[in-house]
This record gives structure tokens, C-alpha cells and sequence, in this order.
């Protein structure tokens, strides 16, 4: 086989050895006394992570298939989604948007900038119709940390919903969701939770569902993402007890999500996950400003759990990543759509986000700008000043 090169980029994740053997484990039927103790003690684990007593579902989706699955059974064709839009993912959130025929009006804010509250408080008094508020918790194309407590009183003052794309957010810093009143979060487990990619995971609260009540009986949402169908088996007394889920569950992910949880929420704690990314963006941040590369991000609006560098004027991005690939083992990530080939991503996510994979991607990328351009970079440059940055984890 060929050399399995370490994970740098935004997702999925290198996760922990305890959870590829839970993966690893034989097939698991998705019903059954034993199955359904552990599935609904993995919701109460994501509950604990999410800080939310909120309906939690799990999809054997995406985070794309989470979010199809929401907004389009919250909304009719026709109304309208004030959307932040301030990095490349939330140009999804709008092709998602568009899919439904829901009109976006969108709130535009400097890219590497977080966005814009009173922008959008305006917007929602010059659009008195909006039905709703989104927004990319963190936007990873760009490495931007945008203001979910604050956007969700604003959606508030006027009476409507926020709806969280906290993909590559949950988990990896605080987002508590019934703190902030955050009406519908969908994340995945394969980025901040550290497990394979398969599943979505969605909260939704109160609000929420009255709005997909309402429409039940006369919105046209097919059968798979409809989340009417979804609640119908979990509140079935038929179904519920033994299947609540119109679907075959995908076990292994649920198992694994299970194991990751159990480590973080009862070994690691969730305040020491949140410190250890935390640690190491700042160990990014540090080491690519040691070497002559600037951050897209500010460093109030900067991510926790992936950064966004503008390459030197000396380099070319996809001959950076195919370097680190050969000569260092690790795979690192471009960017995409306007962004592509200006920038590059490296993640914390995951095993990213300790010094086994740190420090020899840092040293790495300096041997790069060495080897490959002939700069004047010292060995070790990138990691002057990380004793200030400890703990080393």
C-alpha cells in the first residue's frame, strides 16, 4: 500500500486509535435492546457536547445532508434567508438555499473578517420579511470565527430563527447552543468530535419545530430529508422504542462517535478539547508568522480550529502541497473559489492538533521555502516562541 500521509487538512480528521478500533468492530444490527441503549446514550454524549437539552438527530449524511434536511423542512419555497457571507462555505448554505427557491439575501463582509452585526440588523430592517438568520459558525475556507451569540439576538429581536452551520465549529470551541438560544446547529462528527466521516448530526429546538409543524401537512419535501418523517418514527410507539429512525443507522459511525465522546467529555473534558485547539492554532499562527507568511484571518476573528495562510510571493501553493506530501508525509489543503491557489489551510482538528503533527509539519514547510525556493528561512524558525505557547500537547 502506499505511505498513508498524516492529516493537515480541514476534514476529515486523523482521529484516535481507540475510535478506528470501535470502527473496526464487527457489523452491528441498527435495532435491538442492546443498540438502542447505546444509541440513546451517544445523544445524550452529543446533548453534553452541543451544552443543549434540544431534539438530537443523527443522519447518515454529510453536514450538507444535515443542513438540506433542516432548512428545507423549516421553510416554504419563497422565503427569504438573510445569510452571512463571508468565506466560500457559505456559498453552499446559498446553493442549498436556491434549491428550495428560497430568495437569499445576503450580508457581505470583508473576507478574514468576522461578520458584520449591525450590517445585519440593518438588513433585517430593510427586509422586515426574512424568515430567517444564517450563518457559517466558522468559516473554514477563510479561518474566520463569525459572532453566533450576537446574530442570534438579532434574529431574536425581530422573532425569527438562526439556523448554525457549525460544521467545523462544534466541539472545537464553545458554542453552547441553549445558552445562545441557537434554534437549528448541524455539524459532523468527522472534524472538532474526531471520527470518520458518514454522519450529520442536528439540534433543534422548540421554535424550530413549530415551524416545521406548521408545515406538514402541505409542504412538498420528499420522504429521506423530510424531518417530519424523522420525528414521526422517534414519537411512534410503534416504532420508537426498538427504530427511532425511518432509515438504516449507520452503527459503526454511531459507535465511533460513541468512543470519541466518552474520551473527550470524561478524559480530556470538554473545556481541555476546546484549550488543546485552541493551543495549537496559536502554535500555527506563531510559526507561519515566523517564516514570512501572513494570516487571512485577524487575530480577533481567527479560528480555533483551522488557519488560513496567504502563500509568500515566493511559492506556489500546489507545489507547497505536493512537496509536504513527498518528502514529509503529511497532506495539506489549498483553498477553493476565489481563495484558490492564494491560499493554504492547515487544520487543528483532530490528531493536527498536537505536537507529534505540529512541529514536523512547521519544520517541514521550512524545509520547503529551503529546499524548494532558496529562501532565507533558519532551521527551526517556525518554532521560536512556542515556549510561551505551552502546553505542549
Amino acid at each position: 500500500m502506499p505511505r498513508r500521509n498524516k492529516l493537515m487538512i480541514p476534514g476529515p480528521v486523523d482521529v484516535w486509535e481507540d475510535t478506528l478500533e470501535t470502527m473496526g468492530r464487527p457489523i452491528v444490527p441498527h435495532y435491538g435492546d442492546e443498540w438502542i441503549r447505546l444509541y440513546w446514550e451517544t445523544i445524550e454524549l452529543v446533548k453534553r457536547t452541543f451544552q443543549t437539552k434540544n431534539d438530537i438527530y443523527i443522519l447518515t449524511s454529510s453536514g450538507s445532508g444535515a443542513m438540506d434536511a433542516c432548512l428545507g423542512s423549516m421553510f416554504y419555497s419563497g422565503e427569504k434567508i438573510a445569510l452571512v457571507c463571508n468565506g466560500p462555505f457559505a456559498t453552499r448554505l446559498q446553493d442549498i438555499c436556491k434549491g428550495y427557491d428560497f430568495p437569499v439575501i445576503k450580508v457581505e463582509s470583508e473576507w478574514g473578517r468576522a461578520a458584520d452585526v449591525d450590517k445585519m440588523r440593518d438588513t433585517l430592517k430593510q427586509h422586515p420579511d426574512v424568515a430567517c438568520v444564517a450563518v457559517v459558525a466558522n468559516e473554514t475556507g477563510t479561518g474566520v470565527k463569525n459572532p453566533v451569540k450576537e446574530l442570534a439576538q438579532v434574529a431574536h429581536e425581530r422573532g425569527i430563527p438562526i439556523f448554525v452551520d457549525a460544521v467545523s465549529a462544534m466541539g472545537g470551541y464553545n458554542l453552547p447552543v441553549d445558552e445562545w438560544g441557537l434554534d437549528v446547529v448541524c455539524t459532523v462528527p468527522n472534524k472538532c468530535l474526531e471520527t470518520p466521516p458518514g454522519i450529520g448530526l442536528l439540534s433543534l429546538n422548540a421554535h424550530a419545530w413549530k415551524l416545521i409543524d406548521a408545515k406538514k401537512n402541505d409542504r412538498r419535501h420528499g420522504w429521506y430529508t423530510n424531518l417530519s418523517v424523522w420525528k414521526d418514527y422517534v414519537e411512534s410507539p410503534v416504532w420508537g422504542p426498538w427504530h427511532p429512525y425511518p432509515i438504516t443507522m449507520a452503527c459503526a459511525n454511531v459507535l465511533a462517535l460513541r468512543t470519541s465522546l466518552k474520551r473527550i467529555l470524561e478524559e480530556e473534558t470538554l473545556e481541555g478539547h476546546w484549550a488543546r485547539y485552541a493551543w495549537a492554532q496559536r502554535v500555527v499562527r506563531a510559526g507561519m508568522r515566523n517564516i514570512g507568511c501572513d494570516l487571512v484571518a485577524v487575530e480577533e476573528d481567527a479560528s480555533t480550529t483551522v488557519t488560513s495562510i496567504w502563500k509568500r510571493p515566493d511559492m506556489e501553493v500546489k507545489e507547497m502541497v505536493d512537496y509536504m506530501e513527498k518528502e514529509h508525509g503529511f497532506m495539506m489543503a489549498g483553498a477553493t473559489g476565489a481563495l484558490a491557489g492564494k491560499v493554504f489551510r492547515i487544520s487543528h482538528m483532530g490528531k493536527a492538533s498536537t505536537k507529534e503533527y505540529l512541529f514536523p509539519c512547521l519544520l517541514g514547510l521550512e524545509d520547503f521555502l529551503r529546499a524548494a525556493k532558496g529562501a532565507d528561512v533558519p532551521v527551526g524558525a517556525s518554532l521560536v516562541g512556542l515556549a510561551d505557547n505551552k502546553p505542549w500537547y
